[in-house]
């Protein structure tokens, strides 16, 4: 299980660094890695969110200049609040998933933003924050059609044995 996050982790951060810039979105790059803590959280429960969460974002902070951890910490708390959401829920349907996934892509992109005014970077003050928070959301929420059953995939046979992880059946 290990082994297959550590894939998916360092497949997404070459995709995150070399091929999605190539993909903007109204002048927006998706954030891969946000996804896949959100993914986590979604198909494993919030301490595999938190620990996805925290790898993909170390990694993510390693590969771009800002504040080391900063990313870190704000996956590792979407992806656990994400887990932590859905425990009460065993099945959830592709298109609550989705929504799911667009509003924490949403909150990560808000905390991580709050993080960096924190640490002396101006990010509140963006004129286009709102827009790359809209429009990360939603490119995340549709990758997730995509992502969230990887992330059943890395979870391996923990998440099969328990019907799909958290997302059971992933009826239509």
């Amino acid at each position: 299980m290990v082994a297959r996050w550590s894939v998916v982790i360092l497949t997404t951060a070459v995709l995150q660094i070399g091929i999605a810039p190539n993909f903007l979105v109204f002048g927006v790059v998706g954030d891969l890695m946000l996804l896949i803590a959100i993914s986590a959280g979604v198909a494993a429960g919030p301490e595999r969110g938190a620990i996805v969460g925290f790898w993909a974002g170390i990694t993510y902070d390693l590969m771009r200049p800002g504040p080391l951890g900063l990313s870190a910490l704000a996956y590792s708390l979407i992806g656990f609040a994400v887990g932590s959401l859905l425990v009460s829920v065993l099945q959830v349907r592709r298109v609550l998933a989705a929504g799911i996934v667009v509003v924490a892509t949403m909150v990560g992109e808000l905390t991580a933003a709050v993080g960096g005014q924190l640490f002396g970077q101006p990010t509140l003050a963006n004129p286009r924050l709102w827009t790359i928070v809209a429009v990360t959301g939603l490119i995340n929420g549709a990758l997730s059609f995509l992502v969230i059953p990887v992330a059943r995939w890395a979870e391996g046979a923990t998440a099969m044995a328990e019907g799909g992880g958290m997302l059971g059946t992933l009826d239509g």
